[in-house]
């Protein structure tokens, strides 16, 4: 496996996942971005700003900045002071965001069944700890800033 082909691995998964999303994109007239930025707030309570979801999903702030904005005023989200630090602001999920979160995860269950079809458990076991150990040897890289010479 070279760097390409990781990357090309990454980039069909990516395209998979927007070919399950796309129904629940079309059924609330939402936004690719939109939808990413509910889910991963649905996904990951630990990460509720703005800069959280720029920095984890790699989306410009700006952009970040406009989709919360209209996510807001269509009423699936919500800002909320964060206690302690009243530079934060916390972005929740309302009671509206709730079917399109539920249909999204459903949409999630379905590329994960079927990206694990033909996968026995041991695969999959050996899978989780190549990509663990993968994933933290690249987030050293990105704090270490190393230089290959």
């Amino acid at each position: 496996m070279n760097i390409s082909s990781m990357f090309a691995f990454t980039s069909r998964i990516q395209r998979a996942y927007e070919v399950v999303s796309q129904p629940v994109l079309h059924e609330f007239e939402l936004s690719k971005t939109s939808f990413d930025i509910l889910m991963f707030l649905a996904n990951n309570p630990d990460h509720y700003t703005a800069k959280d979801i720029s920095v984890i999903r790699n989306i410009k702030p700006n952009v970040v900045s406009i989709h919360v904005d209209k996510l807001v005023h269509d009423g699936y989200l919500e800002r909320q002071s964060v206690k302690g630090d009243r530079r934060k602001v916390r972005l929740v999920c309302t009671p509206k965001a709730v079917p399109i979160i539920e249909k999204g995860r459903l949409a999630q269950r379905k590329l994960l069944e079927n990206l694990r079809k033909g996968l026995k458990e041991e695969d999959l076991e050996c899978f989780r700890h190549c990509f663990c150990v993968i994933a933290k040897n690249a987030e050293e890289l990105q704090k270490e800033k190393v230089h290959l010479d």
